[in-house]
């Protein structure tokens, strides 16, 4: 599940080779449209199929236009009674069609689903959020499709500048090789089939900024799987374990750092520089990417950042 909550929000995938999976995604090119959307003034049913086109919408202040999210979908806390519209995986199509959306906004990548919301005859705009870059296009894209392009632009600026303000701070210091583990199973208590972050363009880009160094940033995979084998020989300075959507209590996380013991001759196990990110900490490229960030930077490099703000429950493991 947690997993599934992850990809749902990169739309993306663990193993997946980099070559297959822009193959795949060629047939819905980012800002594509079809069957004439309404102009902006006139969209005012929106059904959105990602968290993170959720997240965006409501940042440009269109949330009151959302009549239907995906399963997966939690922020705002105003999504919450809306209408669900199945997941990345299993959407569901026909509850779409009887919402009479004026449009559907998807993620690029998501396999055919836009070519077959576009064959039910509904109009389809797709979003790329798979990259930092993305993220900014879409804001661009969205923002002149429902007529709020003064406010788009403001979101741009000011998120920029926030990252802006991340990289500077940490400009010029050591980079700690970083390890991003986004899933593994908890039901053993070890450390198998282990899914990190590696040529993604979203979290390896923001390990870059916060000013760390992706171990497996030169990865032919996207999120390759890893035992703890390749852990040992990666011997990172820094493991960010995230656990998305899940709380994390005193006994979990306990339960979950003692799991790193297994590599316990690694640099970041004997430092103890093994950090938890649980459901406070947002894992969707959006508008909480930022605080994500600031995250990242506070368990790459703590001596630069104060212990407020979204991150200040974040742990580390003890020697």
């Amino acid at each position: 599940m947690v997993f599934f909550v992850l990809m749902g929000a990169l739309a993306g995938g663990c193993g997946l080779p980099t070559p297959e999976r822009d193959n795949a995604f060629q047939s819905a090119p980012a800002g594509d449209s079809s069957n004439s959307p309404l102009p902006p003034g006139q969209i005012r049913r929106i059904v959105s199929m990602a968290p993170s086109i959720t997240e965006t919408l409501f940042a440009l202040g269109c949330g009151d236009r959302v009549v239907a999210v995906t399963d997966f979908c939690e922020y705002p806390p105003e999504v919450r009674n809306l209408p669900r519209v199945g997941g990345y995986v299993n959407p569901n199509l026909e509850a779409v069609l009887r919402l009479r959306p004026d449009l559907v906004v998807a993620p690029a990548g998501a396999e055919d689903l836009p070519a077959k919301l576009k064959a039910m005859g509904l109009p389809v705009l797709t979003v790329d959020h798979r990259s930092i870059e993305g993220v900014f296009d879409s804001l661009s894209i969205l923002g002149k499709a429902l007529g709020v392009e003064r406010r788009a632009e403001e979101l741009s600026a000011t998120w920029r500048k926030r990252l802006d303000t991340i990289a500077q701070r940490c400009r010029g210091q050591p980079r700690p090789r970083v390890l991003v583990v986004v899933d593994r199973p908890l039901e053993t208590g070890r450390l198998q089939n282990l899914c990190a972050a590696g040529s993604d363009g979203f979290l390896n880009r923001l390990v870059e900024l916060a000013g760390g160094e992706n171990v497996l940033g030169d990865s032919a995979v996207a999120f390759p799987i890893i035992s703890a084998e390749t852990v040992l020989r990666l011997n990172p300075d820094v493991i960010i374990e995230i656990q998305a959507g899940r709380e994390i209590s005193s006994e979990r996380h306990s339960e979950w750092l003692a799991a790193w013991q297994e590599v316990k001759e690694v640099s970041a196990v004997q430092n103890g520089r093994v950090y938890l990110l649980g459901k406070d900490v947002p894992v969707v490229p959006g508008p909480r990417m930022l605080d994500l960030a600031e995250s990242l930077g506070r368990c790459i490099h703590p001596e630069l950042f104060d212990a407020s703000g979204p991150s200040r429950s974040v742990t580390s493991g003890e020697k």
